[in-house]
């Protein structure tokens, strides 16, 4: 339910227009004045009661700097997007992909992970197991790029907030996501499901993760 008058209403989107020509036609992007603006805006539009007309319209707007080539704000909004509880899944199924295409055109493999662990937890939760495996094979590949050529990583991961985790913190999740995947296919593929298990086993003998070597030896046990 609208919570504003069709004037006030009418205010904000225009001068939410006004930000959004001030960003295409300016010269010099300034991040921080654009992360402001859009947390500014999201709280105008939560209060009016429509989030979700937001969601829309800050995904439209991501789309067209993409064909701009306004290369840095997207990234940002696809990552705000992914934090908005209230939309739907089907919904956030479809931004989380056009995030994840927007990340791998850009050579970004840390974001690409981000939004592949997005879509593995949406499926996991909405039990879509055909998609759930799909995606964590990606992460799988995504986590091995990262690992082998984690200089590469570093230079292309464009991000406003935070930094990326260290070298070892990929490798840890890597042998996480095999453990993920060797408990799907375990009965399906048992031969492979052992040859993923051994790789995670390696490196969390190696960090001395005894609870992980331990179950990962359970799950060896268990495969003929």
């Amino acid at each position: 339910m609208i919570k504003i008058s069709n004037a006030e209403l009418n205010i904000l989107n225009n001068d939410f227009r006004k930000f959004q020509s001030r960003i295409v036609q300016s010269k010099k992007q300034d991040t921080a004045y654009f992360v402001s603006q859009i947390s500014h805006f999201e709280k105008k539009y939560k209060k009016a009661g429509l989030e979700r007309s937001f969601a829309s319209n800050i995904f439209e707007f991501a789309e067209k700097m993409r064909k701009m080539g306004i290369d840095d704000f997207p990234g940002i909004i696809f990552s705000n997007l992914m934090k908005m509880p209230f939309l739907k899944p089907q919904v956030k199924e479809f931004y989380a992909i056009k995030a994840l295409e927007f990340a791998e055109e850009r050579g970004d493999t840390i974001h690409v992970l981000a939004r592949l662990v997005d879509l593995e937890k949406m499926y996991k939760k909405s039990g879509e197991t055909h998609k759930y495996a799909r995606v964590l094979f990606r992460q799988e590949k995504a986590l091995i790029k990262i690992c082998s050529d984690f200089k590469s990583a570093k230079d292309n991961y464009k991000t406003y907030s935070r930094k990326h985790n260290q070298l070892k913190k990929y490798e840890m999740e890597l042998a996480k996501t095999r453990v993920d995947i060797a408990k799907v296919i375990l009965k399906s593929n048992p031969k492979q499901a052992k040859i993923i298990l051994e790789k995670a086993r390696t490196v969390f003998d190696r960090e001395k993760r005894q609870k992980e070597v331990d179950f990962i030896n359970l799950m060896l046990s268990e495969i003929k």
